[in-house]
């Protein structure tokens, strides 16, 4: 699946629409079904033969509705378009896009990923070799290491879906230096 949000308006930027059809090889066509929702959301300025915002995909749209969206999402074989146009629409649309799918049948929930983090005032150096083993130790376990700025502790970010693999791969690290070399943050 690929979700994309914006450039669904009237403006001459707003091309995600057209650039799905391009995508797919189709063309765009008015929808009747799609201008009635943007009529009682927008009112009789989007009415008429030149209403682009109306203009759809031809022949692979399907329009995803939900009791809490004024519009319904746009659905085109394997892209769905969110029509938001700010953050609280977005995660509004996100979860009604959730919530349609899980009822549906069209999405399964997999466990969701955790997350450790240690700091540590060693130097990259120090730390490198230890983790270059320790990634293939816990192949199941991404690690990765990164500084909030050039002079900054050193971060070492476990994540994965096992949070017992995540403790068991922080606490090998721990073991290779000095008690007390690393603290856990959030």
């Amino acid at each position: 699946m690929v979700f994309i949000y914006g450039g669904v308006g009237p403006l001459h930027s707003d091309v995600t629409v057209a650039g799905v059809a391009k995508a797919f090889g189709v063309r765009m066509a008015p929808d009747e079904e799609f201008e009635e929702h943007l009529r009682h959301l927008i009112g009789e300025k989007c009415t008429g033969d030149k209403n682009e915002m109306a203009q759809l995909p031809e022949g692979i749209t399907e329009l995803l509705h939900h009791e809490q969206l004024p519009v319904p999402l746009i659905k085109c074989r394997n892209v769905i378009i969110l029509t938001a146009t700010n953050v609280a629409e977005l995660d509004l649309q996100w979860h009604c896009l959730i919530d349609s799918l899980k009822s549906n049948g069209d999405l399964v929930l997999m466990a969701p990923f955790v997350s450790k983090c240690l700091t540590t005032t060693l130097s990259d150096v120090e730390v490198a070799q230890p983790l270059s083993k320790l990634c293939l130790q816990f192949p199941d376990i991404y690690i990765g290491g990164y500084r909030g700025s050039r002079k900054g502790p050193l971060m070492i970010r476990f994540e994965g879906k096992d949070l017992s693999r995540i403790e068991a791969a922080s606490q090998s690290l721990c073991q290779n230096f000095q008690p007390g070399a690393f603290s856990e943050t959030e």
